[in-house]
């Protein structure tokens, strides 16, 4: 099943759904099975290296739209 454009946990938190062009991002997917916008984690990446909810050290599993 694909996701859809909100499926990025990260956006949801912060309601921010959308409104940085975040809808084309594409979709990626943690070893700890969580997903997220690839351009909201490049920026949470650099701050913290781990799961925004579970804290696991992150590590893409795969990408997607």
């Amino acid at each position: 099943m694909a996701p859809s454009a909100d499926a990025c946990l990260r956006c949801q938190a912060e309601s921010k759904k959308d409104t940085l062009g975040r809808q084309d991002c594409v979709v990626v997917w943690g070893e700890c099975n969580h997903s997220f916008h690839h351009c909201c984690m490049s920026l949470w990446i650099k701050q913290n290296n781990r799961c925004p909810l579970c804290q696991q050290e992150w590590s893409i599993q795969r990408m997607g739209k």
